[in-house]
């Protein structure tokens, strides 16, 4: 498995931090997987 580092805006960190139940790295990666789907449908159709 390999880790990734993204920087965030302070702001974000703080709004995230109201959230302590949430599991925001698996968040990101669901959303990085959804994002990766989108984009590979695209480009099997020829739009990107």
């Amino acid at each position: 498995m390999v880790r990734l580092t993204f920087a965030i805006s302070d702001d974000l960190k703080k709004k995230l931090s109201l959230q302590p139940d949430v599991n925001w790295p698996e968040v990101f990666k669901e959303g990085l997987k959804k994002k990766l789907e989108q984009l590979e449908k695209l480009h099997a159709r020829g739009d990107l």
